[in-house]
Order: structure tokens, then sequence, then C-alpha cells
């Protein structure tokens, strides 16, 4: 594996940051080819019925297989989702082992996808995560939620240590997000994706345009709260690689988004010390070439190794950087004895 030393110590010194796309949570949800060309002529044409088709089409194949994350028994849970976990244990893993106490136990996983797979991961294995919401009985979204630390006291000597703590910051919006008197709320139990799946024809369209999620279009938002919050994600995401000594991990993102393509080249342009890793699938993508080309600094770094999915991404990248770290942990154990 190429850049490998460059790699564990990026992860071992560096402010943490990974960009997660579609590509990750197939094919369990599918990528639908060209949607947002799709969507944008069939807004501009100004023809209603093809831009319900082709959001019934997207709401089909992306949205409403998210009711069976929270219906469908542990056992029968899709294999995307134990990658999922595979991921996060591994990255926590990897995170505890790191040695500095100077350095933040935080790690940003900014993401454009809409799903609730992360959440319920995260939650599954018992590791930390911040989701932006606040409150027990009635959560609201803010992004002053983000960016907490978290302690852990020893019972007998009092000896306190930061954990591991995954902030999932969805671009895009979500799933599980619901709007109410100009506040984001949590939708749990997912009541208005069941309700839209449940619509009668005439019903749709109303039904699906209250999601609070970034349409895959040229004309993205319906909703005020969700343009702001949009926004201020995205500089969040900005500000975060523009900081000294970070790095972002790129999975399955295409990069078709011109502005989160935009921000990230420029991050590269601007800060020297951001390095940043892409795990290519498809060779064919132009988009990969141009980045690193573009990038002055020559910190975009494209990993070509495999054709990478997410299982490749977990079992021959990270889960080996997590066990030659164990290695090398087991050997100094020895040489002390």
């Amino acid at each position: 594996m190429n850049n490998d030393k460059n790699i564990k110590k990026s992860i071992a010194s560096a402010n943490i940051n990974f960009l997660i796309g579609s590509g990750v949570s197939a094919p369990f949800l599918e990528i639908l080819t060209n949607i947002e060309q799709k969507l944008s002529e069939a807004e501009e044409s100004g023809d209603p019925d093809e831009k319900k088709r082709i959001k019934k089409e997207y709401f089909k194949k992306s949205i409403r297989k998210n009711i069976c994350l929270l219906t469908i028994p542990f056992m029968s849970l899709p294999q995307q989702f134990l990658q999922y976990k595979k991921f996060y244990k591994t990255i926590n893993a990897l995170i505890l082992q790191r040695e500095s106490s100077l350095l933040s136990k935080q790690v940003n996983i900014f993401t454009t996808n809409v799903d609730i797979f992360s959440e319920i991961a995260l939650e599954d294995t018992g590791i930390e995560f911040n989701d932006g919401f606040h409150g027990r009985f009635n959560p609201k979204y803010s992004i002053g939620n983000f960016k907490k630390s978290y302690y852990k006291t020893s019972l007998h000597y009092e000896n306190t240590s930061e954990i591991p703590v995954f902030n999932v910051i969805k671009l895009h919006g979500s799933v599980s997000w619901c709007t109410e008197d100009k506040n984001i709320k949590l939708d749990k139990d997912l009541k208005l994706v069941k309700e839209i799946s449940n619509s009668s024809d005439d019903k749709f369209k109303e039904n699906y345009d209250k999601l609070m999620i970034v349409n895959p279009s040229k004309k993205k938002f319906r909703d005020t709260v969700l343009n702001e919050t949009h926004y201020d994600l995205l500089r969040m995401y900005n500000n975060e690689l523009e900081k000294e000594n970070s790095v972002l991990f790129v999975m399955g993102f295409s990069f078709a988004d011109e502005h989160i393509k935009e921000l990230t080249l420029r991050a590269a342009n601007t800060n020297p010390t951001c390095v940043i890793y892409i795990f290519v699938h498809d060779d064919s993508n132009d988009i990969y070439k141009e980045l690193k080309d573009d990038a002055k600094n020559n910190n975009i770094r494209l990993l070509t190794e495999e054709k990478y999915n997410f299982e490749k991404i977990n079992n021959f990248f990270f889960k080996q950087l997590n066990k030659d770290n164990q290695k090398l942990e087991d050997s100094t154990e020895i040489n002390q004895q």
C-alpha cells in the first residue's frame, strides 16, 4: 500500500476528517446515475409530471429503505450496516492509540448521504457521537452543538481522559430531520418517510417536499432553515480543512457536487498542511485526476491500489493500519520486559 507511512503519521498526529458519499451506502441504497442532471432538466423544462417521476424514483431507491434499518431484526441487517460498524470500531481504536494528550480525539464525518446508517451503527457499537441535536425529550439541531469534547473519569483513581467522539455532519440534511417553528427537530421514527411511502399519487409531492434534505438538483432548496443550515455546514467543512495539519479521507464520493468540489480544492491550495486522500473506485472518473492536477501543493493523493468499495477500505486499509499499530505495541511491550 503506497503512502502508508504518511497515512499512519496523519492518523497519529493530524486533525482527522472524512468525506463520505453515496458509494459507501451502496448497494443497499442505490446510486442514481445523473440524477441531478435529470432533475435539473425537468425543473428547467417546467414538466411537473417528470419532476415527480424522478423524485419518486429517488425516494424509492435511496430513501425509503431507511425504514428497514429501524424495523428489521439485527441478524437480518444489510451488509452495509456491518461495514459501517466495522469502520467506526476500527477508527475508534486508531484514535485511542494516539499518544499525544494535546491532540483532540474528535473525528469529523462529513457526509452528503441523507441515510441513517452512521447514527444507527455508532449507537449500536456504543461509541460516542454527536449528530448536532441537543435535548432528550425534544431534541433540536444546532451547529453550536458540535465540537464538544467528552471525558471519562476512572471510578477508583479519578484519572480523567478524553475519549473519541465522532461528529456526524450531514451536509445535505437527513431523512431523520423535520422542521417545526423554524427549528430542525429529530424524527427518530422516520414518521415523515413512512407517510411519504404510504402517500397516494396526489399527495406524494406535498409530503415529499417536507423532507429536510438537499435535493439532487441545481435548485436545491425549498426551505430557508435547511438553506441556512446547509451553508453553515459547508463553512464548517471549509474551516476544518483550513486548520493546520488536517487530513481528509474521501470515500464513495464522486465530487459531482460543485460546491464541495470547489471548497475541497480551495482548502488544498490555501493550506499546504492539509492532505487529502481519495479512495478511487472508478478509474474513469476524470474529476479525481483534475483535482489532483489542480492542487498546487501536491497534497491531493489518489489511492488506486484496489477498486475501493467500503468493504475493501475497511479490510485492506484501516483494519491493516490498526493491525500494524497493534504489532508495534506488542513488540514494544516485549522489548520492555
